[in-house]
Parts: C-alpha cells; structure tokens; sequence
C-alpha cells in the first residue's frame, strides 16, 4: 500500500509511478457510463410533481409562468442533493457501527438503540443474519487496472465470505450495482485479500424507512460486465483527448 494514497480532500485514489502521483479511475466512475433509466423517469416526475404542488389551479387549469417552469427543471437536482446528505450521513453511521463491531467485539454488531429506521433496519439484519464484519469502508486498488474504490464493507454470513454495498436511493437494486462490487472483488484479488469471495451482497436503505436486501454469486458474469465498463470508459476518454 505504500505506492497507493487516498487523497481524501479531493477524493482521489493515486497510485505512485516513477516518483510522481498518478490518478486512478474510481470504480463508481468507470460505471458511469451506464444509462440510469430509474433515475430519468425520476427526474421527469419531480417536475411534474413540482408543477402540480406549486402552480395555481383555477377552473380555467393550472397557471404556469416562465419562473415556475425554471424552478421545477431544478426540482429534481435540489431533491438529489438532499438525498445524497441522507446517503452521506446513513453511511457514516454505519461506518462507525461496523468499525466498533469489529475492534471491539470481532466483528458483531450488538443491539444499539437509536431512532432512526433506516439505521435500525441496518442493526437487526445484521443481528438477524448473524453478519460478521471483517473490513469497514476500505481503500483498495488495482495497478493492473488502474482504478481505485472503498468498498462498504466485507463480511462473513454461515461462513460465506461476502462483498457489501451500501445504496440509500428510493430507486432500489439494479444490475450495476453488482458490477461495482466486482469492481471491488477484482481490486481484493489484485491486493491477495479474501480469495473465497462467494458473491456480492447489496442492502439498500431507504429514506422513508423501507430496506431491500439482494445477493449475486454470478461473479464472473458480475465481472465481465465491470470490466465492459471499463473498456467503454476508457475508449469514451481516449476519444475525448483526440476529438476534443
């Protein structure tokens, strides 16, 4: 790990390369060449969702003004940013939880009280599946590949060793999901760390309280699409550097 940093101001994995600091591709980023088709009809509901809330009905209809307009094509980006200060503070939250489990009680979480539903739900499924945490929000790399991620955590379920992500979006589970976490899987693999992953694991927590949990032991399918991705991502960016 000597060769590898985290530059967390900047939120940067780097990897060191003849004395200088190179950039990894982060492994959320190479995923971003996916369409999200959840995310555009959401999008479209909240402006109009916007639109029925705040513009003035009379029997003639809706009155609908240059500005409302305005307003309601950023509805969708206000929402977003709220509902990644959820994400931020739910993954945090849990961070804490699962490191004390690990220092202070090899890696099980025991009944802490608290109001939140979404943090609850986290604790009794944790409890109820008799989860072992073995790593918390941990910095991996790939040389090979050269990408970088934090993966949620790892654990260990009826002796099943599983790679754990965290989504906290109202859109619930979606394939790439699970290409992020062969992301991880192959990142673990490069590093020599658990090399009996038995598949991927992804809990999704809701902000109005409701938790999806989905798992894949297709890993090599998993793979083949993460590292699709890849090869999109980096003729996408290569094609950037000679077009534009």
């Amino acid at each position: 790990m000597e060769k590898y940093r985290f530059n967390k101001e900047e939120h940067l994995h780097q990897i060191e390369i003849n004395g200088e600091w190179k950039d990894l591709t982060g492994c959320t980023t190479v995923l971003s060449v996916i369409a999200k088709p959840a995310l555009i009809s959401w999008a479209a509901n909240m402006v109009v969702k916007y639109i029925i809330e705040n513009a003035p009905f009379t029997k003639e209809g809706y009155l609908i003004d240059e500005s409302l307009l305005e307003e309601a094509r950023k509805a969708h980006t206000k929402r977003k940013e709220k509902a990644g200060g959820y994400g931020k503070e739910t993954h945090k939250k849990i961070e804490e939880i699962i490191t004390d489990a690990i220092k202070n009680n090899n890696g099980l979480i025991q009944s802490i009280e608290t109001n939140e539903k979404s943090i609850k739900n986290f604790i009794d499924w944790a409890i109820k599946n008799k989860v072992k945490f073995l790593e918390s929000e941990k910095n991996i790399f790939s040389e090979k590949l050269f990408i970088g991620g934090i993966v949620d955590f790892v654990c260990e379920i009826e002796e099943q060793i599983w790679i754990g992500d965290i989504k906290t979006s109202g859109s619930g589970i979606w394939p790439d999901n699970f290409w992020q976490c062969a992301g991880y899987h192959l990142m673990l693999k490069e590093m020599e760390l658990y090399p009996n992953i038995t598949g991927y694991l992804i809990l999704n927590l809701k902000e109005n309280g409701e938790i999806l949990e989905k798992r894949s032991i297709s890993n090599e399918d998993n793979i083949k699409a993460f590292l699709a991705c890849l090869d999109i991502y980096r003729i996408q960016e290569k094609l950037k550097k000679q077009i534009i």
